[in-house]
C-alpha cells in the first residue's frame, strides 16, 4: 500500500508538467449500514450495524492533446483484511487514443478500464447497489485490456469491442490463476428515437487452463469456457427513466462435463427525477432484480431482491452535477426455498465529490 501511495504523490508532482492539463478528482461514499438476516439457527438477528468508507476514489486525469488523454484512479475503502482497517486498490489506469486509427469518432482506450458489458460502463449509482451485471457475477466492472469504442454516425448509437484478462481488475499476474486465454467483447447500443436505447453485449472468457501445471500432467478439472450474454434497454420520457436488462451465462467443463451450468438474471430499474417538477433536487428509485445462478430445475437458489430508495442532491457543480448527495436505500431479498438467505438492508450514505483543472 505504501508503494501505491508514493506513486500517487509523484504522479500529482509530475503529470501537470508533462500534460497540457490535468483533472484532480475524488469522490468519497461514507456509508451506514443495518443488516438483519436469518443466523445459522434459523432466528432473524442484526448481521451488520456500522459506519463505513465503502469507496474513497482519488484520481488524475491528464490531457496531453486534443488526442491524447488518460486516466489514474485509485480505490481507497474500508476492510476487515489489514489492521488499518483499511485498503487500497487500483480502479483505473489507462490511456485513450481517439486519432489511433483513421476511423471517425473511435476511440482506443489501452490499461486497466470499465468493461463495456450491460450496465457496467454506464452505471452512475442513482441507487448504492453496483449494476446487475457487476452485483451478480456476470462481468467485472474493469479489467486490464484494450478497447476500441465509437459512436455510430448520425446518432444511432455506439459499439465496443475489447480485448481482456477476463478476471477483473483485482486480479493480475499470478493471481490470474494459469488463465492464459483473454476475454473477448463486442458491445452495441442502438438509438432509434431520441430517448430509447437498445442494446447487447457478448462475451467469451474463461477460467484456469485446460493442461494442469501440478507437475503430473494431464487435464485440469477446474478449467471452464465462459459464454455472457446481456440484453438492453433504456427509456426516457420526461423526469422517468426506465432501464430493463437480461443476462445469460453458460458455463462448460471441457474437462469435467458434470460440472456444466448456466445462470441468468433479469433487473428492471425506474428513476423519476423531481428537479422539474419542484424546487428541490430529489430522485425517487426503485428496482427489482431476479436471479438465477444455477438455473437448476428445482428453482431452489432464485434469489428476488427489491429496492426502493431517494437521493437528496443539495449541492451542485459549476457543471449543475450534485457535489454532494444523500441517498437512503432499503433493500430486501428472499429465496422462495432457502428462507436461511433472506435478508434485508437499510443504507444512509452520504457522497460527495470534486472536480478541479489546473492548466500548465
Amino acid at each position: 500500500m505504501k508503494r501505491l501511495i508514493v506513486l500517487l504523490c509523484l504522479g500529482v508532482m509530475i503529470l501537470p508538467v508533462m500534460a497540457h492539463e490535468i483533472k484532480l478528482t475524488g469522490e468519497m461514499w461514507n456509508r451506514w449500514t443495518l443488516e438483519t438476516g436469518n443466523a445459522p439457527a434459523g432466528e432473524n438477528t442484526i448481521l451488520r450495524n456500522n459506519l463505513s468508507l465503502e469507496r474513497g476514489y482519488l484520481g488524475l486525469e491528464p490531457k496531453f492533446s486534443d488526442a491524447v488523454k488518460g486516466r489514474f484512479t485509485v480505490d481507497i475503502f474500508s476492510t476487515d483484511l489489514v489492521k488499518d482497517g483499511a485498503g487500497l486498490k487500483i480502479k483505473y489506469a489507462y490511456l485513450d487514443f481517439s486519432k489511433l486509427l483513421p476511423i471517425p469518432d473511435m476511440t482506443t482506450t489501452i490499461g486497466l478500464q470499465k468493461v463495456y458489458f450491460g450496465s457496467i460502463y454506464d452505471w452512475d449509482y442513482t441507487l448504492i447497489g453496483k449494476s446487475p451485471t457487476d452485483e451478480y457475477k456476470f462481468a467485472n466492472s474493469a479489467d486490464y485490456g484494450l478497447t476500441l469504442h465509437g459512436y455510430i454516425p448520425k446518432g444511432w448509437g455506439e459499439y465496443a469491442l475489447g480485448l481482456y484478462n477476463g478476471e477483473g481488475y483485482k486480479n493480475y499476474g499470478a493471481n490470474l490463476k494459469n488463465n492464459i486465454q483473454p476475454a473477448f467483447l463486442a458491445n452495441l447500443r442502438l438509438i432509434p428515437v431520441a430517448g430509447l436505447t437498445l442494446g447487447g453485449s457478448f462475451m467469451l472468457n474463461s477460467s484456469e487452463r485446460s493442461d494442469s501445471l501440478s507437475g503430473l500432467g494431464g487435464d485440469n478439472p477446474k478449467y471452464n469456457e465462459q459464454k455472457l450474454m446481456d440484453a438492453y434497454l433504456s427509456a426516457a420520457y420526461g423526469p422517468l427513466t426506465l432501464m430493463g436488462e437480461y443476462m445469460m451465462k453458460d458455463v462448460t467443463y471441457p474437462n469435467d462435463s458434470a460440472k456444466d451450468m448456466s445462470a441468468n438474471c433479469a433487473s428492471v430499474n425506474a428513476v423519476l427525477k423531481l428537479k422539474t417538477l419542484v424546487e428541490k433536487d430529489i430522485d425517487f428509485v426503485v428496482r427489482y432484480d431476479r436471479s438465477d445462478p444455477t438455473d437448476s430445475d428445482k428453482d431452489e437458489n432464485i434469489v428476488t431482491a427489491i429496492t426502493g430508495g431517494v437521493n437528496y442532491n443539495f449541492m451542485h457543480d459549476d457543471s449543475s452535477n450534485p457535489a454532494m448527495q444523500l441517498q437512503l436505500n432499503y433493500t430486501n431479498k428472499s429465496n422462495s426455498v432457502k428462507t436461511t438467505n433472506d435478508s434485508s438492508a437499510l443504507m444512509l450514505q452520504l457522497k460527495w465529490r470534486f472536480n478541479n483543472t489546473l492548466k500548465s
